[in-house]
């Protein structure tokens, strides 16, 4: 465990045994470092690639984690920011997306994922609507991504990406979004039945669209319909239209970022969802093509 990760749990205690370590996908992400105290409690330590991911984390379970409600997500113990460490505690279960659950405790799972996604954008209900982009931000935007991504993308998929990046997403009130609202981050316990949310290196201040629910439904709901219903009942309501024709030009956006950082960084998981994305986009845009297509 790196020495700034022993600074920071040695701050809270002298007594502590390193248990395990945790890699995370790629080649720049730091490992997790699972660390147990002597009266039993399990710590999770870990040191962000930059000083963005350590604030945005930090911020979040500082204002918004309190909003899921007691018990459904990790509690901040220590960090330090000039190091970047963090230390929060364990909570019961594993990731969903490493079980197989029966139908409907699978269905139960992502219920409550939809109930908690609501409750954590509204921890910052009264932000301000997202910028309104002009063609010409929207256009450098994307001919930046499409540039980087030329160089790892075939062309016959630049060209489906590029004509759904055409038109500017709409305008859209931005809440506090998780950022990375995927199973990997939901932890289920089977005996309780609960979902816990974990990793909120990526939560900031944007349109639920943007990634939130872009990932979502082009990595797993749009070929789920029953996950989609489940996650539709949680949260509350069914995305409007401005929402999701704002999840098309995210999710397209989203592609090329994924397709082209994954690679770069030998992440092949990451490649495998983007190419999940671009293929459940392809559908999408064929059926809306024909009129048949419902949200």
């Amino acid at each position: 465990m790196p020495g700034a990760l022993h600074e920071l749990v040695g701050s809270v205690t002298d007594r502590y045994t390193v248990v395990a370590e945790h890699p995370r996908p790629g080649d720049i992400r730091p490992s997790v470092w699972e660390v147990n105290e002597p009266g039993g409690e399990r710590w999770f330590a870990k040191q962000h690639a930059g000083p963005k991911l350590h604030r945005r984390e930090v911020d979040a379970y500082q204002k918004w984690t309190i909003s899921l409600g007691a018990d459904r997500a990790p509690e901040l113990v220590a960090s330090d920011a000039e190091t970047r460490a963090i230390l929060v505690t364990g909570v019961p279960g594993r990731s969903l997306d490493t079980l197989r659950l029966p139908a409907e405790q699978e269905r139960k799972a992502y219920e409550q994922a939809g109930e908690l996604l609501a409750r954590h954008h509204a921890a910052a209900a009264d932000g301000p609507m997202t910028a309104d982009l002009t063609d010409d931000a929207w256009g450098a935007t994307v001919a930046k991504l499409l540039d980087g991504a030329a160089r790892h993308v075939p062309e016959y998929e630049i060209t489906l990406v590029r004509a759904l990046l055409r038109e500017v997403p709409p305008r859209l009130p931005q809440v506090a979004a998780h950022g990375d609202y995927m199973p990997k981050n939901w932890v289920w316990d089977e005996n309780e039945q609960w979902l816990r949310i974990i990793d909120f290196e990526r939560a900031e201040l944007q349109a639920a669209a943007r990634r939130d629910f872009s990932r979502l439904r082009y990595r797993i709901l749009l070929h789920r319909p029953d996950l989609n219903a489940a996650v539709h009942q949680g949260y509350g309501r069914q995305l409007t239209e401005d929402e999701l024709a704002a999840c098309r030009a995210y999710g397209a956006l989203d592609v090329l970022d994924s397709l082209s950082w994954g690679i770069r960084h030998h992440d092949v998981g990451l490649v495998d969802e983007a190419h999940t994305m671009l293929e459940n986009l392809r559908l999408e845009n064929r059926t809306r093509a024909w009129g048949g297509w419902s949200s």
